[in-house]
């Protein structure tokens, strides 16, 4: 962008040939000063510079010529490259053209004809840096805008990086980190929300407690990392056919507890059954078949969370007592 060409429009060719040669020598090197002896030569002229990709920085342009008036030269031109800095010479007393090159052409400054060659001279120089300035703003606030686009970007993908890891926390913080179900402490929120909308609006809901046959004996024969992977593997089985809407969790060692919203006792006794012939069927690495023992137990009234735990372990202890790899629901 050409920031040093300067506009001199006038139907005075007298006043033309004065003004160049007066602003070539005041303005300096490097600033090229045009004419034009009317509004729409200007026009022309304008949009020649404009094809080369340059633009106007200053035009000097009187208010009376005929065709066009310099106020109506001053608006055209603002609507085509409002960075131009645009004086108007008058030598008339009526101010309605100054008034409007103000309003709609953004006027820098108008001088009454005859001028004064140095004021004029000045002004146009002062016009010309104003011009510089505004190019160098524009360009300072597009590195603004770059800089604050990048750190933008930059603000999202750490927050998008922080909501991912509080994410990972929290999911680290409900979840067992050997089998990956839900852990002790989720169970217990899970547990206490479906005793709330229980006694608030009636609902039912079970529990289904299990726990590894002979899971101490794969420990003492096979090792703990074995044991390991068979608390993996039940889990996995236990996560894959266990209905959606139920939350599967690791209670405690080789024991893992299932919450059945809105669920009968004798539904949730068919999901146990489910699952127990499921893991039945499943060879497990190392150890072979493993088996489970299954306790059911469904709420009752002005019950606590402790009461109805208490009732599926006892069931699952007759489970264990009756056998082993069966679901006992509770008496």
């Amino acid at each position: 962008m050409n920031s040093n060409i300067v506009l001199c429009v006038d139907d005075d060719a007298a006043v033309l040939n004065a003004l160049r040669p007066l602003l070539d020598k005041m303005l300096g090197e490097g600033v090229t000063v045009e004419v034009a002896e009317s509004g729409r030569e200007a026009l022309e002229l304008c949009a020649e510079i404009a094809e080369d990709g340059k633009e106007i920085s200053v035009v000097i342009s009187d208010f009376l010529m005929p065709g066009m008036r310099g106020d109506e030269l001053l608006v055209r031109m603002h609507e085509k490259t409002p960075r131009t800095v645009k004086i108007m010479l008058t030598g008339q007393s009526d101010l309605d053209g100054v008034k409007r090159s103000i309003n709609e052409a953004n006027l820098y400054r108008f001088l009454e004809k005859p001028f004064n060659n140095a004021d004029l001279a000045l002004t146009a120089k002062s016009a010309l840096h104003t011009y510089r300035q505004g190019l160098e703003l524009e360009k300072r606030n597009a590195e603004l805008e770059r800089i604050n686009a990048h750190l933008e970007s930059l603000v999202a993908e750490r927050t998008a990086e922080l909501v991912e890891k509080n994410k990972q926390l929290e999911k680290l913080s409900v979840s067992d980190r050997l089998t990956g179900l839900y852990n002790r402490l989720r169970l217990d929120q899970v547990l206490d929300a479906e005793l709330v909308r229980s006694k608030r609006y009636g609902n039912s809901f079970s529990v289904i407690l299990l726990d590894v046959d002979h899971f101490k004996s794969v420990n003492d024969t096979h090792g703990h990392q074995v044991g390991d992977q068979v608390l993996t593997q039940v889990a996995y089985l236990l996560r894959k056919d266990a209905r959606e809407v139920d939350t599967v969790g690791r209670w405690g060692g080789e024991e893992f507890l299932i919450v059945c919203p809105d669920t009968s006792i004798e539904g949730a006794a068919l999901s146990a059954e489910k699952l127990r012939q499921k893991i039945a069927q499943q060879s497990f690495h190392v150890v072979g078949g493993k088996t489970c023992s299954f306790g059911v137990a469904s709420i009752r009234a002005e019950e606590t969370i402790d009461t109805l735990i208490a009732r599926a372990d006892a069931a699952l202890y007759r489970s264990k007592h009756n056998g082993r790899n069966r679901v006992e629901i509770e008496c």
